[in-house]
């Protein structure tokens, strides 16, 4: 339209003042920003890392920003953070990650050698009805059974033999057995074994060749990982300080694209939104960490073993709601195993084992709901549990774990979409008369 108020021809118009055309370079343009953000994910990866971590402790720094005793407002509020960080990461690494590697290292020792297997076989002849102990047993026959002196093959015991009496006459008083061995003739059997030690002999050159050089090239691959991970590790605090800094420039950037005409509706919309986003994901990781600790020292008490391991993954599941159920079964099941090492006289009663990780698992629960969330997470998605289930449930058969963790804060963005913009556009509709009435 021109200015005097009047259409102005097609043939005169730009092809970004074309609504369609517009739109559709507009989906374009991000289809576009998208798959080359996929294309250098190297790059992206840490950026977008560094943004979502300016993002979630902007609150924090811009407290320390205002408060007199930090100098030099944000700069000096981002270096106290960084600094702060990296000693909590640093001891918490020191305290938390060899005791859960440790117990990581003991349960995949007791899978491996056959004591997982042999407890679980228990369980199943003991108290598995017959009809189910079949299918059972076969389930439990994919575990690592360890090595018994009647897994070993008749080949390997020749090869044990044939072992000994090379040592053997290698000492010398098997001299003599030896030169009578030599002054035997040579029989055809004897001629075929030796050929077949030679070939032996020879693939074994070859294979240790093979093995020196997939071992250069685990080494390599090893070294590759590990400076894509100083890389990272230096680059995502490099990216953050940078961000947290042009952090309120930023905003005011975005903030100067929203047209005048649309800013009474748009701003109040993202302010209620970014409240719902903020407030879910900082809540949730503080209580996740908070819950893994109380899982951690409950299961403990209990008795239930590689206790610091399951809370830290059960803690993680926390995240999502309703998600850390998971670890109900596995700490009740895993305490049942572990009784069955002791004697008679020092196992646990069978209503202790159900009764105490469970309880654990309900206190920590119910301390999350009634004192947690209330005070650090409040009513920021404003969701019933119901929508929360049903979110969860969609978000995770759409794209999986991902699906499930950012399903909450997309379910409070639509709801605040509905109750601001759809539902009274709805019933304005709703109320218009008919077009036959006055």
């Amino acid at each position: 339209m021109s200015q005097d108020g009047r259409e102005r021809p097609t043939r005169d118009l730009h092809l970004w003042e074309i609504r369609g055309i517009r739109d559709v370079l507009t989906v374009l343009l991000v289809a576009g920003i998208f798959w080359l953000g996929y294309a250098m994910r190297d790059v992206t990866i840490p950026l977008l890392v560094a943004l979502l971590l300016a993002y979630l402790f902007e609150p924090a720094i811009a407290w320390m920003a205002r408060t007199r005793w930090i100098p030099f407002g944000r700069v000096g509020g981002v270096s106290c953070l960084l600094i702060a960080t990296t000693v909590v990461l640093i001891a918490g690494l020191a305290l938390v990650v060899p005791r859960v590697v440790g117990q990581a290292g003991d349960l995949i020792h007791d899978v491996q050698s056959g004591l997982v297997r042999d407890r679980l076989t228990r369980v199943v002849q003991t108290y598995v009805p017959e009809e189910y102990r079949l299918d059972a047993m076969s389930l439990i026959r994919e575990l690592p059974g360890g090595v018994t002196p009647e897994d070993v093959k008749p080949e390997e015991a020749t090869q044990a033999e044939d072992a000994s009496q090379v040592a053997a006459s290698a000492t010398p008083g098997a001299a003599p057995v030896a030169a009578a061995a030599s002054s035997e003739p040579p029989s055809p059997l004897r001629a075929s074994a030796e050929g077949v030690a030679a070939d032996a002999l020879h693939h074994g050159g070859l294979d240790l060749l093979g093995l020196a050089s997939r071992t250069g090239q685990v080494a390599v691959a090893v070294v590759a990982q590990a400076i894509a991970i100083g890389m990272l590790l230096f680059l995502i605090p490099f990216y953050f300080f940078f961000f947290s800094l042009w952090y309120p420039q930023v905003c005011e950037f975005f903030d100067s694209l929203i047209p005048a005409w649309e800013r009474g509706t748009v701003v109040p919309l993202l302010k209620r939104m970014d409240a719902a986003v903020a407030g879910f994901v900082r809540g949730r990781i503080v209580i996740a960490l908070i819950m893994a600790v109380l899982y951690a020292v409950g299961w403990a008490v209990c008795g239930v073993p590689y206790a610091i391991l399951l809370a830290v993954v059960v803690g993680a599941f926390s995240l999502v709601p309703f998600l850390g159920l998971i670890g109900i079964p596995i700490a009740v099941g895993m305490l049942a195993l572990a009784n069955l090492d002791l004697p008679e006289a020092a196992r646990m009663s069978w209503w202790g084992v159900l009764i105490w990780p469970t309880l654990v698992f309900a206190v920590v629960n119910a301390l999350d709901g009634w004192v947690l969330t209330p005070i650090i997470a409040g009513k920021a998605t404003n969701l019933d549990p119901v929508t929360i289930f049903v979110a969860v449930l969609a978000g995770g058969s759409v794209m999986g774990a991902y699906g499930m963790l950012i399903a909450i804060p997309i379910a409070a963005c639509i709801k605040i979409l509905l109750s601001d913009l759809v539902i009274p556009k709805v019933r304005e509709l709703a109320q218009r008369p008919a077009s036959g009435e006055l």
